[in-house]
């Protein structure tokens, strides 16, 4: 519980020259061992004294005189471990049930009677601490470290689903788990025997096994070599519990199995539930830990990533026996010393004959974020599953943003970015696109705008309604509200489409008699678009057959357009000064305001994905993905239709693999920002949506969920 230091020196030790120094004594005391000097500067006390033209200085008289009397450690493995030394090099010996104090501050807690004797030689710069050396244990007494004998050490993987925001993990790894059960038996006092045979066949067809930290318990990690067979080892049925993110979680019956397994090295206890992920089978005490290693594997937000374990992987090897890394970041207290500028300590062993060899770690200032800077700041269950993707609606109390979604029991929810459910409101039938930001009173104050099947709803963000609103109608309502604003000054149309025909309303709710427009001959397959270029307003309308209206407000036709085009589900936009969109030959239609019709060759699949901007095209071709005549090469998959976002004075460009459930963002070069792909199920909305200025992006989640992530 306290230190003493000792300073051994060929050459003099100017200790005689202090009379500079105020509020000193200096004296010879008599001792049975010779001479020693005594010091006392401000209250502090020196011994000294001299054998051989060797000048020995001490706090303490005690280890002075044993030093002088002659008296050694003798101890075959310390001298193992002074043999082992580098003469070059500061190094640290420590007696293992001896450890002081603040090495286990350092080294973890499986350090005491881990070995006999451990010699760290030091390596100290600006930007990091390595100690690197040996461990010695004769097999005298039984040590840890020698379960490892005739073992054989395998790479170190779980570093890969460890969640950054673990708080540690510890890895054990074996290439003959029969020997390494022989070996924890001897040391224990027992018989190996199978009294798992399940998880005694799992471990011998495993190459790795590790304990995960996380703030909702521990997760036994096992690395097998062949997932499937695995599977059929197992001498129980698993039941499934529920699924996550496509990952069945299981009820597992022999909670206590592993414990008695693994013990000493692990001690994985009350386990009652397991998943498969990749190669690895996990088990934890309870479904949340299991679904945080998936969600973070599924996100890429694992410390494998960071660039404070690449950092620290860089002085270590591939394959150790034993690898032990704690997040200092994520501590469960505080601790005497600061670790502030070391995020991660990681410390391996590797087992070789009677000894093995250590290395370990502190790196400074480095970062325990992953590659990118996207994270999931929070998920919000809904208890029913989504009927729509989340948008966002605007706050204006707090000048943020909200988050509006349905579900499939016709519920609409309005949640706040941190997960916060302000209220739910049951509605008559499912909504129709999406929820529009409207502000009918042009007071500053914005409400909810949209269509379910027979009902026009405006809702404010209390989730009352608006009157005169709801408006009901006798017909079926066939394609999402459109939603008119000119000038910009609020003054809306709200445009509803039954069918072949089409109602405009004000923001009053009432009928807008100057709008004219006959019905169309057959159905209207889009909801009718605003586009406006230069000065001129036009509405578009594509129907069923391939004709395309281009009207003007009053409903008549502003652009003649002949012909019956050959359209695909793509929408019009105005690109570059004309209206554009595609047809199923993959070809680029353009319509100019005279009416001229253009086509030109891309070059695209019949099922091809298209959306613009004034100055803006994007086209995704099976795995292509095009951004202003930039390529980005996806993995093949169910690709959703791309958006585009114009954010911060920056374009972003986001699309969905609805198969394996990653959502992509692109920036206008068509480079996939870092921290992408993260894991989501529909199309995303992107927005600023609170105080600081990373952006905001939600998604569908699990069936009955929304994430929220954060992109710095």
């Amino acid at each position: 519980d306290s230190f003493d230091f000792t300073f051994i020196s060929k050459n003099t030790l100017a200790l005689e020259n202090l009379d500079s120094i105020p509020n000193k004594q200096v004296e010879s005391i008599k001792s049975t061992y010779g001479e020693i000097h005594r010091y006392i500067l401000e209250s502090k006390k020196a011994f000294s004294t001299n054998i051989d033209s060797i000048n020995i200085l001490s706090s303490s008289r005690p280890l002075l005189e044993s030093i002088i009397s002659g008296e050694s450690l003798n101890d075959d493995d310390l001298k193992t471990a002074l043999k082992a030394a580098s003469r070059k090099k500061t190094s640290i010996f420590f007696d293992h049930d001896k450890i002081p104090s603040f090495l286990k501050e350092i080294l973890p807690k499986k350090f005491s009677g881990f070995s006999n004797w451990t010699v760290l030689d030091t390596d100290i710069s600006q930007d990091k601490m390595l100690f690197n050396g040996i461990t010695v244990a004769t097999d005298t007494l039984p040590r840890l470290v020698n379960v490892f004998k005739e073992v054989g050490p395998a790479p170190n993987s779980i570093a890969a689903i460890t969640p950054v925001n673990a708080q540690d993990f510890t890895s054990i790894t074996f290439k003959d788990f029969e020997k390494l059960e022989a070996n924890m038996a001897f040391l224990r006092g027992n018989i190996s025997d199978s009294l798992w045979p399940s998880e005694t066949e799992i471990l011998r067809n495993a190459n790795e096994a590790g304990i995960i930290s996380l703030s909702e318990g521990l997760v036994l990690a096992i690395q097998v070599l062949n997932p499937e067979s695995t599977k059929l080892s197992m001498d129980f049925n698993p039941e499934i519990t529920e699924e996550f993110r496509g990952n069945n979680i299981f009820s597992y019956p022999n909670s206590n199995a592993y414990q008695e397994l693994l013990e000493p090295l692990l001690n994985p206890k009350d386990l009652h539930f397991f998943t498969f992920l990749d190669t690895y089978i996990l088990f934890a005490s309870n479904p949340e830990s299991l679904k945080e290693v998936i969600a973070a594997v599924q996100n890429d937000l694992v410390l494998a990533n960071t660039e404070a374990y690449k950092n620290s992987s860089e002085n270590l090897t591939s394959e150790a026996s034993i690898l032990m890394v704690r997040n200092n970041q994520v501590r469960i207290k505080e601790d005497d010393l600061d670790f502030t500028n070391y995020p991660i300590t990681a410390v391996q062993v590797i087992y070789q004959d009677n000894f093995a060899h250590i290395h370990s770690v502190l790196a400074k200032n480095t970062s325990i974020k992953t590659k990118g800077a996207t994270s999931q700041s929070t998920g919000v269950k809904l208890g029913a599953a989504l009927a729509s993707k989340p948008v966002f609606f605007k706050n204006h109390r707090t000048n943020g943003m909200d988050i509006a979604v349905q579900d499939i029991e016709n519920t609409l929810y309005l949640i706040s970015p941190e997960g916060k459910i302000y209220w739910k409101k049951r509605m008559d039938s499912r909504i129709l696109g999406e929820v529009q930001t409207v502000d009918i009173l042009r007071n500053g104050r914005y409400q909810l705008a949209f269509a379910t099947q027979n009902e026009f709803h405006i809702i404010d963000r209390d989730g009352n309604r608006v009157k005169p609103f709801p408006l009901k109608f006798r017909d079926e309502i066939t394609q999402p509200l459109s939603v008119f604003d000119y000038d910009g000054k609020k003054d809306y149309r709200f445009v509803i489409t039954q069918g072949n025909e089409i109602l405009m309303y004000d923001r009053k709710g009432r009928s807008v008699k100057g709008f004219n427009f006959s019905k169309t001959s057959s159905n209207i397959t889009q909801p009718p678009k605003h586009i406006r270029i230069g000065r001129k307003d036009y509405i578009v309308i594509p129907e069923q057959s391939g004709k395309l209206h281009i009207l003007n407000r009053t409903g008549k036709v502003r652009v003649a357009v002949k012909d019956n085009l050959d359209l695909t589900e793509n929408k019009w936009y105005e690109y570059n000064g004309q209206f554009i969109s595609t047809n199923t030959s993959g070809q680029l239609i353009k319509i100019t305001e005279t009416g001229k019709i253009s086509r030109e060759n891309l070059n695209l699949t019949e099922n091809h994905r298209m959306t613009a901007t004034e100055k803006t095209l994007v086209t995704l071709s099976e795995n292509e993905l095009k951004i202003k005549g930039n390529s980005a090469t996806l993995d093949f998959g169910l690709y959703s239709q791309p958006q585009i976002f114009y954010l911060n004075k920056k374009i972003y460009v986001s699309l969905t693999d609805l198969q394996a459930n990653k959502v992509y963002l692109f920036d206008s070069n068509a480079a996939l920002l870092e921290g992408f792909p993260v894991y989501g199920n529909s199309v995303i909305d992107l927005a600023n949506a609170d105080k600081d200025a990373a952006l905001e992006m939600i998604v569908k989640g699990e069936d009955d969920g929304v994430l929220v992530y954060e992109i710095q």
